[in-house]
């Protein structure tokens, strides 16, 4: 793919939780990275987001990394970096290598990938380092945003998603019984109801994402979720996709719903109290990823206990589809340091910085305890070395367990189009009462055929 300069990128500030902190490396100035490796007097530039895990990890990975390679790791977190790079992008001020996700409200690593502004990254993942990944985790969209084979996302971390819960109410001998199916999740939520709590609540709409990931490749197989991925103009149309979007909207009812959960996720720092509410009990389940145990520890009794299961299955006989988070690094089409930044892509991969990531702590920042914070990079074998508890039962795995990886398909740009907002927006609503399920299915008909056709 040709480079690009990008000289007009989307500047909206970042709200998300679901994210990690990152950093900036070493490299050389030669045009176009020519070097095979770092050397004395190398400088690579790395800029990276800076969220839930500290920035003291990063510092360790540099340090690391300069005493292999010799270089110079020249670091540059935020908490804003979106705005951050557009600035400095604009300037001509390129970094080395990027840290930033796909999935974020302002949609910046998806406008460098509209814009051709990532480099193909597919020779970093050579024979020998796709044979230490986890199986299929380079074959989704997630890494291959245009589905032409070619890599240009690297999946740096992971995580397994699902419904998080109280497991001082939920579980064998509990009060409430751990549900498999969405008949048995919707009966729980009739006993919780009687008792006065909710089923459910979500942090803010945007979680979903993972949901209805999992849920599309639950409802109709491996195929349908791929083509869903593409936008398959019978993705919503369907009886499975119907399903999913009936059986969301359910879930959001007031039957269901734990009834501050709206107006939290659409509250700066909102999405805190809601999850929160599961904490305490008000509510029982709430989708989220392991970091929400490092995010809420300041607010988390000491005899609190979390629990995580998958998404209910519409029948217990299925096997269970796991939606996989991964944290996304790539490289800048017009990066000074290709080459180094690619080595530096593929030291994350390492033993050495498998074994920091499991290591890492973070200290809060009101209080200043630390606690545990372990990352995984999703190589063979890293989650089996995590201590044992919530943390390592949250990647769910057996012979009846399908992981199921991918995010929405790159297209060229649709102007006027906020994709995320279309999908898990109308949730809001749904829950409201503002919009019913045939209004949010026919938004998402006419979403999907514009994004069919600005497929490239």
């Amino acid at each position: 793919m040709k480079r690009k300069f990008v000289k007009k990128l989307i500047a909206v500030s970042l709200v998300s939780a679901m994210s990690v902190s990152m950093l900036a490396a070493c490299g050389s100035s030669n045009d176009g990275g020519s070097g095979e490796s770092g050397s004395d007097g190398d400088v690579l530039k790395v800029a990276a987001f800076e969220g839930g895990n500290g920035a003291e990890i990063w510092k360790k990975i540099a340090a690391a990394f300069e005493e292999e390679t010799g270089c110079k790791v020249e670091l540059e977190l935020s908490s804003e970096l979106d705005q951050v790079l557009t600035k400095e992008i604009q300037n001509g001020d390129v970094p080395d290598v990027v840290y930033y996700n796909l999935g974020q409200k302002s949609g910046f690593t998806e406008t460098m990938l509209k814009e051709e502004a990532v480099a193909d990254i597919s020779d970093v993942f050579d024979d020998e380092l796709k044979g230490k990944m986890l199986d299929g985790i380079l074959d989704g969209t997630a890494a291959q945003p245009y589905g032409d084979g070619k890599i240009y996302l690297a999946p740096i971390f992971y995580t397994q998603t699902g419904f998080w819960y109280n497991a001082n109410l939920v579980g064998e001998g509990k009060q409430y019984a751990l549900p498999t199916t969405w008949d048995e999740f919707f009966q729980l939520g009739q006993q919780a109801k009687a008792d006065g709590r909710a089923l459910f609540t979500y942090p803010q709409s945007g979680y979903f994402d993972a949901t209805i990931y999992a849920m599309l490749a639950q409802a109709g197989g491996t195929e349908f979720y791929n083509k869903a991925l593409t936008y398959d103009a019978n993705t919503w149309s369907s009886e499975e996709g119907k399903k999913v979007l009936d059986t969301v909207a359910q879930l959001v009812s007031s039957d269901n719903i734990w009834a501050d959960t709206v107006s939290n996720a659409n509250t700066d720092g909102g999405f805190k109290i809601n999850q929160q509410a599961v904490i305490d009990g008000e509510a029982l389940f709430m989708p989220n990823g392991s970091w929400v145990v490092g995010e809420m520890a300041n607010s988390t009794p000491s005899d609190y206990e979390w629990g995580v299961m998958g998404v209910p299955k519409w029948s217990a006989d299925e096997s269970q589809s796991v939606y996989t988070f991964t944290e996304q690094m790539w490289v800048p089409a017009d990066a000074q340091n290709i080459d180094l930044a690619k080595e530096f892509i593929k030291f994350m991969y390492s033993d050495t910085v498998v074994d920091l990531c499991l290591a890492n702590k973070t200290t809060n920042a009101e209080t200043g305890e630390e606690s545990d914070s372990p990352i995984v990079v999703p190589v063979k074998g890293a989650a089996e070395k995590l201590p044992e508890g919530v943390i390592k039962s949250s990647f769910q795995t057996g012979d009846n367990v399908v992981a199921v990886t991918g995010t929405w398909a790159t297209t060229a740009p649709i102007e006027g189009l906020d994709m995320k907002g279309s999908i898990y927006g109308p949730i809001d609503s749904i829950s409201n009462g503002e919009m019913t399920v045939e209004e949010w299915q026919a938004q998402l008909v006419d979403v999907w055929d514009q994004c069919a056709n600005a497929m490239e």
